[in-house]
Formats: C-alpha cells, structure tokens, sequence
C-alpha cells in the first residue's frame, strides 16, 4: 500500500497512512521525516504497536531523552521501557499511574528549560476520554513571518529564559519547592534566542517555551513583560493553530523546533493514558 500524507487544510499538521510502522523501511522514513519538515505535526491513525516496537520506531528519529528525574517518579513510568513517560490522570490504590493529570496544560515546548530542548516528541494514544484532552498545535514558522515590522525589529538578536520550576499546569515542580521567590529574574532556566533557526529547513521560528516565569534580560521586567505578553498575544491566534481530536491507537508525532502545543483539561470524562517519547534536540541558534 502506497503512503499517503493528506495535509489538515490548517495552519500546521498532516495525516499519514498506508505506512507499517513496526517495520518501516528507510524509503518510508525518510518520507516521513520528509513531511514532518514540511506540516510540522503528523498523525497516524489506528497503529497497532506495542511498547517495544514504539520504542524502537521512536528512536528512529534520534537519541531518546529519558524523563526529567525531577517530575516522574517510579509510579509515573514504565519499568521495562524506562526511556517512556506516561502520561495520564489514572490512579490506583492513591497512587498516581502517570503525570500531568487531568487539568489543562497551557501552551509550551517540551523540554524548552534545558540547555537542550526536545527534538521530536511522539504521543500514542492508550486510553481516551469520552470528552476533552484534545491536544492543540501551533506553526511558529508563520508566527514569526506574521509578526509585525516593529515586534519583529524588536526581537531580532533578544533571547529568553525558559523558566525550569513551573510545569505546563502552573505548579511548581517537585525539585524546586523550596524556591522563595516567583520573579521571572530569579527563576531557573536556560536562555534561548527567542527566534531560533531550524537546523533542517533553515527556517526561522518562534521560540518561546511556556510563558509563565519566562523573562528577557537585561530588560526591566515590566518591558520584557509587555513585550512577552505582545509575542504571545500574537503567536496564539487560531489562523496559526491546528487541533487534534484523540482516538484510541492514534501516534502524533511532532517537532518542537518550530511548533507550540497544549492540552484541553477533561476532568470527570474518564482515563486517558498516552505513552511518550522525546528525542533530544540542539541547542537553539
């Protein structure tokens, strides 16, 4: 069967099919490596793989980067693939079976505090809920191609903390709750320029990360405010945004070098249970 990339009509996003991803051959890899540089997200629908055979396509795409010591826990991952994180809102026996819960996780780039973000990250869907956990993307390509003259002027040669304490959910992650203070100035996090350009494409990006904590230096921290709250203001419209809808067995796979994405929260609609996997990125340049 002939592989098949049907763009979204949107923004960002393709969907694939007609590809065995248990086996695929470097002729399908490369094709699919192919459309991700060109719809920035891509999804296939109704997979069939197990852990192994998801670990094994995953990293395809590069070095794994194992979860974050600091917010997963032996509860929240799979002891026989270490290098995937759950993600779910299940509990069992008060025990939480996954990380990231139910709530909504706001706009972010996966790994975006460390010195070396997420490449690619790829999402299986497990488990869905009869309602919600929709997960939302943006093309920051054409966010930073849209922005205006004097905001792109701006910006050109500025770079920004990623703050590293908050998670997606706006709480504290565990490792830094002994921090006294939540001014974005004090706040860990690596420095990235805030337009980066992708290392394939060759294409400038937006790159913001997530927006609580995140601070321009040396401005004064009521301007780097302002001027973050006009660049995500801006690389939020919906003209640059696609949405994908979960079904049990769908694979997204995405890349956070020139995308953002967040989640709808879905409390008291049941389980979901996605596995992850990220590879690790460059440094941003």
């Amino acid at each position: 069967m002939a592989i098949e990339i049907r763009p979204t009509g949107a923004a960002l996003g393709a969907a694939v099919a007609g590809v065995d991803l248990t086996a695929p051959s470097d002729e399908t890899l490369a094709r699919i490596r192919g459309a991700l540089r060109d719809h920035l997200v891509l999804r296939f629908r109704g997979t069939d793989l197990d852990d192994a055979s998801y670990v094994a396509f995953g990293r395809t795409f590069g070095e794994i980067e194992p979860p974050d010591e600091h917010t997963r826990t032996a509860s929240m991952t799979d002891a026989e693939f270490p290098e995937m994180s759950v993600i779910s809102n299940i509990v069992e026996g008060g025990v939480a079976r996954g990380e990231s819960g139910e709530g909504e996780l706001r706009w972010h780039t996966d790994h975006g505090f460390m010195e070396r973000p997420a490449g690619f990250t790829m999402l299986l869907a497990r488990e869905v809920p009869a309602k919600g956990g929709d997960t939302s993307f943006l093309n920051m390509y054409r966010a930073y191609e849209a922005l205006p003259d004097d905001l792109r002027a701006r910006v050109e040669g500025l770079s920004v903390k990623h703050q590293a304490s908050h998670g997606s959910t706006g709480q504290r992650r565990p490792g830094y709750l002994d921090l006294e203070s939540d001014d974005p100035r004090d706040l860990p996090g690596a420095i990235h320029p805030i337009v980066r350009t992708h290392p394939e494409t060759g294409r400038k990006a937006l790159f913001l990360g997530r927006r609580f904590g995140s601070y321009i230096p040396p401005l004064a921290l009521e301007e780097s405010e302002a001027l973050l709250d006009a660049l995500w203001d801006h690389a939020t419209r919906d003209e640059f945004a696609w949405t994908q809808r979960w079904q049990v067995g769908d694979l997204i796979i995405w890349d956070n070098r020139c995308t953002m994405h967040r989640r709808d929260g879905f409390a008291g609609h049941g389980r979901r249970r996605m596995h992850r996997l990220m590879t690790r990125g460059e440094r941003p340049v």
